[in-house]
């Protein structure tokens, strides 16, 4: 399973020790399919499926049972569910802590479709991932889906939206929305931008890095000068510019050097 292999190796990139397999039933191709990740600073030593696992990921809200709850989880995990509409799904999940991202409609909004009209949504859910575990940061998240998958700019913009977007029922406010059925998401938290260093700029030889790291094209240049711009409505506050830059001349807006 994709998802599950490209979660591994973001962490394993992270210095953790990881591993991912898949579960394939007898059914044919488009049946139900199980994904495993562990992931651990010691070594893995276990390598059979997971019964009671820390985290559940729920790729389409079809795949739940509301009479059943989540199987395979322990009592006190975390689910995140692929989903445009968590009033439907919310009310049979007891008290798991639950997250939630429309996957599918992030892979229709970057064009991330196969030719039969089925959206891609393995790295959209990888970014929300990504928002939730300690383990596993989105600058290494989106390194390994540049350099393993087809279609690297798409899926890392999904991923940039998937992180940007995921919500979570600990959040009174957009739980009580989605339980009345009010549209429309809580704006969140106004995010830091980056910034360029005055004096550290002065040595900028306009290698463009930040700008071809950048997943979401959210930084410019002036023509005739070395003027750094960041448009705040395109940018997801991810820091790979300020990681990537060699003259290590951009920052946190408000942060010292």
């Amino acid at each position: 399973m994709v998802a599950a292999k490209l979660l591994a190796q973001a962490a394993a990139k992270g210095g953790f020790q990881a591993q991912s397999f898949a579960s394939y039933g007898a059914l044919r191709r488009g049946g139900k399919v199980e994904g495993y990740v562990r992931i651990s600073q010691e070594s893995l030593l276990q390598r059979c499926k997971m019964y009671s696992a820390d985290y559940l990921v729920v790729m389409d809200e079809s795949l739940l049972n509301p009479s059943q709850g989540p199987e395979g989880l322990k009592k006190d995990g975390k689910i995140l569910i692929n989903t445009a509409r968590p009033k439907d799904v919310l009310s049979g999940l007891g008290d798991y802590e639950v997250y939630w991202v429309d996957a599918y409609g992030i892979a229709r909004e970057k064009g991330l479709v196969i030719p039969g009209g089925m959206p891609v949504i393995n790295t959209a859910l990888l970014g929300a991932l990504a928002g939730i575990l300690d383990e596993v940061a989105i600058e290494d998240l989106v390194d390994v889906i540049r350099d393993n998958t087809p279609k690297p700019e798409m899926n890392m913009e999904c991923a940039m939206e998937g992180y940007s977007r995921v919500r979570s029922s600990k959040d009174s406010r957009e739980t009580e929305r989605a339980l009345n059925g009010v549209s429309g998401a809580i704006s969140a938290p106004r995010k830091r931008l980056p910034q360029y260093d005055t004096e550290r700029m002065k040595h900028c030889n306009r290698c463009q890095v930040c700008y071809i790291f950048c997943p979401t094209l959210a930084i410019t240049f002036d023509v005739d000068s070395l003027r750094f711009s960041v448009d705040g409505k395109l940018c997801n506050g991810c820091g790979i510019c300020i990681k990537e830059c060699p003259r290590k001349a951009i920052s946190w807006e408000g942060e010292v050097r």
